[in-house]
This record gives structure tokens, sequence and C-alpha cells, in this order.
């Protein structure tokens, strides 16, 4: 057989387990069947393809709420230590939560993100903000319910919502959240909103990120527009403008040259990646127009009198400063901080340099609502107003949990297969070649960490 006829073959064959394998992922998507869904996440790279939507039209079932298995331990939850007392307030607040993939903190400058940073010189703008996570679940977690990430699994497993969406339930605020990835994976369908009537849950599939992004940011300023202006109402969208592949209109190219198509199978990525940095910087743009979008409506509705507005990330995006590129794989400062934008009525602006966290926006915006709680009841974190000064965070991803101070961070595995992952660098993620300089000082506080990962479970 020539060699032209074996490359065909080779060819074709190459060709029909790319498809399959593709299959493979979709009907795993379909039906959330996990093994297969979470086998794709060490694969940094890998396109999904999903039909869910199509699947739906021609009625097929497609699963919500599947029996799930983890391996983490299903320990019973107390959560929160105590009962909620509440005393709702008699002008209650609207809250729209703009959350963006892969947005880091140094994307909010007047260059990349005009819209976004004018309106931070009227709001709260956070200068050293932490994700709670280098990757979404643990991300976005960490902002709704203000716990320790690892915490992930069994809210997971036993369904609980955050207090924070309970409380707004509770108040009868009107709902509707958005995103342009999926509500079903990673798992808000089963956490956040867990307790949200579907048909208030909106995800758009189709398209680009941005193209993707632009529909829902419509819909949801239809949503607003259309709503029941005697009741509070809170809104939630998961954009997708920097997500790789980093896909952008023309009209959003503020960076050249860039990358004018990202390949994984040809692109060099050493020789690359500015190229390809600048295609998510333009994404950011993009992304920023939307936000602008969302922003303008809001003035031109008067409604910042009486709604707070969130602009943040769900964790950053590496570039090869520390060897990585992405984001779920360490937690250096450009895969953990994000920007933190926070408008809340009546309380004027200010820049805030110290350290804060996703942990610390339920314990902020909870009081708003009337929670009298202690914070300690219902969250790891701090208000962000309060007086208590946050010396160091914490960060999670799959196996890890990690902490981080002024001058150090440290990783510590959460199941066998972290051990081989430890590692102790300085703030700004330089190799420590000594860890007992971390522990000087650090001891104690580390044990309290750990100990705090079992606070909301049930001691029998």
């Amino acid at each position: 057989m020539k060699f032209a006829q074996l490359k065909k073959i080779f060819l074709i064959t190459l060709c029909c387990l790319a498809v399959l394998q593709s299959l493979i992922y979709g009907i795993s998507n379909l039906k959330n069947h996990l093994p297969i869904l979470n086998a794709a996440l060490a694969f940094p790279f890998y396109q999904t393809l999903t039909f869910r939507s199509l699947a739906k039209k021609l009625g097929v079932d497609v699963v919500r709420n599947p029996a799930i298995k983890c391996n983490a331990k299903s320990a019973d939850l107390h959560y929160p230590l105590t009962p909620p007392i509440i005393e709702q307030p008699e002008k209650p607040l609207n809250i729209v939560c703009l959350v963006s993939e892969s947005l880091r903190h140094d994307m909010l400058t007047p260059e990349i993100m005009p819209a976004s940073w004018d309106f931070a010189q009227k709001s709260h703008r956070f200068s050293r903000h932490y994700s709670g996570g280098n990757g979404t679940r643990m991300g976005i977690f960490t902002l709704f319910y203000g716990l320790y990430g690892p915490y992930w699994f069994s809210f997971l497993n036993e369904r609980r919502s955050p207090l924070l969406m309970d409380v707004l339930q509770q108040q009868n605020y009107q709902l509707s959240m958005y995103t342009s990835a999926s509500f079903s994976y990673p798992e808000f369908d089963r956490t956040l909103f867990v307790n949200v009537p579907q048909e208030k849950l909106h995800e758009t599939n189709t398209g680009y990120g941005w193209q993707r992004d632009r529909k829902n940011v419509t819909d949801m300023l239809s949503f607003i527009k259309n709503r029941e202006p005697s009741q509070p109402f809170m809104t939630f969208m998961f954009f997708e403008s920097p997500h790789a592949r980093y896909n952008f209109p023309d009209e959003s190219i503020i960076r050249r040259p860039y990358l004018a198509k990202l390949n994984y199978a040809t692109m060099d990525l050493e020789n690359d990646i500015e190229l390809i940095y600048n295609r998510y910087v333009n994404s950011c743009h993009h992304l920023d127009s939307q936000l602008a979008r969302v922003i303008h409506f809001l003035e031109q509705e008067k409604l910042l009198d009486n709604t707070i507005v969130l602009i943040t990330g769900d964790h950053g995006e590496e570039f090869l400063e520390n060897g990585h590129w992405g984001h779920n794989s360490e937690f250096t400062d450009q895969q953990t901080m994000v920007p933190l934008v926070l408008y809340i009525p009546g309380t004027g602006q200010s820049v805030v340099n110290k350290m804060t966290s996703h942990l610390d926006i339920a314990p902020t915006l909870l009081p708003l609502l009337g929670l009298r709680n202690r914070v300690e009841d219902f969250s790891q974190g701090y208000n962000l107003f309060a007086e208590d000064q946050r010396t160091f965070t914490v960060i999670s991803d799959w196996n890890r949990i990690g902490f981080v101070d002024e001058n150090y961070k440290a990783t510590f595995p959460l199941k066998r297969t972290g051990l081989l992952r430890n590692r102790f660098t300085t703030g700004d993620d330089k190799p420590l070649d000594d860890p007992t300089v971390f522990w000087e000082k650090r001891r104690d506080v580390v044990v309290s960490m750990m100990k705090d990962l079992n606070r909301f479970r049930q001691h029998k």
C-alpha cells in the first residue's frame, strides 16, 4: 500500500475518532454523566460539543438533577449555624450581579474597560481582590456562599442553596438568571440556583461567547424593563467574552497585532503568547461594551437610586507570567485576582487597597437585605465595610486549598491526588526554597484554617 493511501486512511480514522469523542462528550453533557465531563477537565484546551437545546426541541429528556458521586465525604451540613434573623428593609434594594468568565484584575483600566472604569469611580473599587478559586466552580461558589471552596462538594451533594438566595426568595424578589455558558455544567442549577424555578434560568449556547453575551444582555434588560415595579428584583449574568479562544468582533479591537486564529493544534504557545494576550485584551474590551449597556440602562431608568450593582470575575487568566496559560492550574495572582466594583446606593465611592475576597461578598450583601445574624454564623468572610481587616485569604481548586497573606502563599492537599502539588511561594509567586520561613509565624493560623473546613458540618 502506498504512503499516500496510508496517510489518507490515517486522516479518515483520526476524523472519525474526533467525531466519536465529540458525540460521547455531547451525550454525556446531555445526561450529566460526570465521569466523562470531569475527565474532560484534565485537558485545558479541550473544545466541547453540546446539543442540549437541540435535544430539548426534539423532545429528548435533558437531565437536570442526576445522582452524583464525588470523592469528598458527604457529611451532613449545619448551615447556617443559627436560624436566620431577618428584619425586612422598608425599601429593599434591587441587585444586579454581573460576573465574567476569566476576568483578571488588571483588565479594569481606562483603556481596556473604559465604561466599567468610569462606573468604578462612582462605586467602591477593590484593588486587591481575590476569587475564592482558580476555576469557575470554586470562584462562583465562594462568591454566593461566603464559604471556603471545599464545601462545594457537600453543598452539591445535598442540593443546598446559599443563604443569600434563600433570603431573596423569602422576600419575594423577582428573579431572572442568565448565562452564556450553562447552568448545569458547572452545576449552578444544583448549588446557587437549586431552588430557583427552571423557567427563571436562561442560557444561550449558540454562537461565539461575545454573541451569546449580547443576546443575554438584551434579554436581561427586557426583564428589568418589564418587571413588576412594586417588587424588588435580582438578576445575575455570567459573561463568556473573555473565555479562551478569546473571540471578539472587529469593533472591539484595541490591541494589535493579535493572533488572527487561535488554533490549539498549530499555535506556538511560547512565541505566540503576546499575540494571544492581545486577543484576550480585545475580548475584555468587548465585555466592557456589554457592561456599558447594563450601566447605561440602569442610569436611564433611574434605577441606581435603589439598585446594588456588582461587577467581578469568577477567576483570572494567566499568560505564562509564571509558566502557565489559562487557569485551574495554580494559585498565582494572575489566575486568582479579579476586579471588584461594588455600587451600593447612598454609600459614596472609594478605592479599597486592603486584601479582600469573594468570601466577603455574601457577608456584605446579606445585612443590606435585613439579616441580623453574626457573620460567623453563615460565612467565613468579612463584611467589606466593617472594621475587621483580613490578614489572609483562602483559595481552592478541585484537590487543594491555598493560603495567601501579604508575604507568602502555600497550598495543601485535600485529596490523595493533590499530594504531589504542594508548594510554597512568596506573595508574588516566586518559589520558596525553605518553607520554614513560612511556618515561623503562621502555623497556628493554618491549623485554624484547616479546622474551619468543618465549621459548617454536623458534629456527631
